[in-house]
């Protein structure tokens, strides 16, 4: 599903190249729970931008599905990302003022879902994640556990072709932490694939296989 070839990210600082991700090969078959491993620095987020396609700017080869994502323009790579890709992050980054539902229909209003569909995905998304309850409930009231469950029923909502799970725990205590990753080990066994970046060495236990960056360079 995902194929990388010798793809390098450098950034400018004081007008001089700096190499961010240095030739990285590597490939993620559809069904996988990969893990990006790797300490602050290492250019877990740099690479995370680039699967998601939020960054095209890089060399090298991105294939997407047997196709160079470079063929492709911003508008096209905006509307493969918005119907291919679920984001989960560290701090949730659910809208303040909506209600769970709202939140968890964001995405579908991007992609032209129609009101009856869109309210059918949320119910089965909010299912999922153990959330049918709590539909009309303002985001403000739940615990961290409940909020970061919202987060991944609204990635899942459009039935993406996989999940990014950036530091998805970092914000939970342990046994809330278990209980998310529980929740992408079940999505997972159903079928989604699941992409985690972080740098918790005891999440790998969760990961069908894992790759380490250092300084950019894949190094395990």
């Amino acid at each position: 599903m995902i194929r990388l070839e010798h793809v390098t990210k450098s950034f400018l600082i004081n007008k001089e190249p700096f190499l961010v991700l240095k030739y990285l090969n590597f490939s993620v078959r559809a069904g996988e729970f990969i893990g990006i491993l790797g300490r602050s620095g290492s250019g877990k987020s740099t690479l995370l931008n680039l699967i998601g396609f939020l960054d095209a700017k890089f060399d090298g080869n991105y294939y997407f599905e047997d196709k160079l994502i470079s063929d492709y323009s911003d508008d096209e790579l905006s509307s493969i990302r918005n119907h291919n890709v679920g984001f989960v992050f560290q701090n949730f980054g659910l809208i303040e003022n909506m209600t769970v539902r709202q939140n968890v229909a964001v995405p579908l209003m991007y992609s032209g879902v129609s009101a009856r569909s869109s309210k059918e995905k949320v119910e089965a998304a909010l299912s999922k994640v153990g959330l049918a309850d709590f539909m009309d409930q303002s985001v403000r009231l739940l615990s961290g556990g409940q909020r970061q469950r919202v987060a991944v029923a609204r990635a899942i909502v459009n039935q993406p072709s996989f999940i990014i799970a950036d530091e998805p725990t970092g914000a939970l205590d342990s046994h809330t932490s278990r209980e998310i990753m529980d929740l992408f080990q079940a999505l997972n066994r159903q079928g989604t694939t699941v992409i985690l970046v972080t740098h918790d060495e005891s999440l790998k236990s969760y990961c069908d296989r894992v790759i380490h960056l250092l300084d950019g360079e894949i190094v395990e």
